[in-house]
């Protein structure tokens, strides 16, 4: 379960490198329950941003407040980076089990060999334990690193880094997304444009200060059990008389 938050908001955030911007000031704001598409440009402004709205990198211009405050410990805390190239995606190397294991250790969970198997055979992804992580397909990847990531006990936000830097349908992330916020995570989820134009809903821009809402999604409505039926009555249903013998 998600640790909620009331708001994130990015005000004109800005990064600079040490040849031109990695980031021209862009805004943001995310609500628990909310996925916002951030598109832009495949470049390390995607990176920039995720790790600036967490906390991981203090922006040059622009503010980021969870909750009200600034401070950055906090945000690392509350949101976190999923995947983001040379930052927080996993060595391709490595087999899918330790990577399993290493960040349900982050999380503050079992992470022993029983656990980790335990672990992958609820998220039906059991058969790829002993490769290597590299040859996961494209949408397994996504959906198991965003899952490992929102096991930690204080996270309420989730930044999906370039999920589209891989192939595959962007319908398959999209919908990865808002499972989440409905939830009750804040979602961002970083792309380029053309993955956007395909999914066809409106996206933030990276460099733009006025951004469409996110996209909201309500947690779903609990089924409704019908009440059970009268009971039916103890005594047995009376039987036909039957004439005897003795009846004249």
């Amino acid at each position: 379960m998600p640790a909620p938050i009331q708001q994130l908001r990015a005000y004109a955030i800005s990064v600079n490198g040490p040849h031109a911007p990695l980031l021209t000031p862009t805004s943001v704001t995310l609500h628990a329950h909310e996925l916002l598409l951030l598109a832009g440009y495949p470049g390390p402004g995607h990176v920039a941003a995720a790790l600036a709205l967490s906390g991981r990198l203090v922006p040059d211009g622009g503010e980021v407040r969870l909750d009200g405050t600034t401070d950055d410990a906090v945000l690392r805390r509350r949101v976190a980076v999923v995947d983001a190239p040379g930052i927080t995606e996993p060595d391709d190397a490595l087999p899918v089990k330790s990577v399993v294991g290493e960040e349900l250790a982050i999380a503050g969970r079992k992470a022993g060999g029983k656990a980790v198997l335990a672990w992958l055979e609820e998220n039906d992804a059991a058969e790829h334990a002993d490769k290597r992580f590299e040859h996961l397909p494209v949408d397994v990847r996504t959906r198991l690193l965003t899952e490992l990531t929102a096991t930690r006990p204080d996270v309420g936000v989730l930044i999906l880094t370039m999920p589209d830097r891989f192939g595959g349908d962007p319908h398959t992330w999209y919908e990865l997304g808002r499972d989440l916020a409905g939830r009750g995570f804040g979602v961002i989820i970083t792309c380029a444009e053309a993955s956007a134009r395909l999914l066809g809903v409106p996206a933030a821009r990276l460099g733009a200060i006025e951004q469409p809402d996110p996209e909201r999604i309500d947690p779903p409505e609990p089924e409704l059990v019908d009440p059970p039926g009268p009971s039916d009555p103890a005594d047995p249903e009376p039987q036909e008389a039957t004439e005897t013998e003795d009846e004249a």
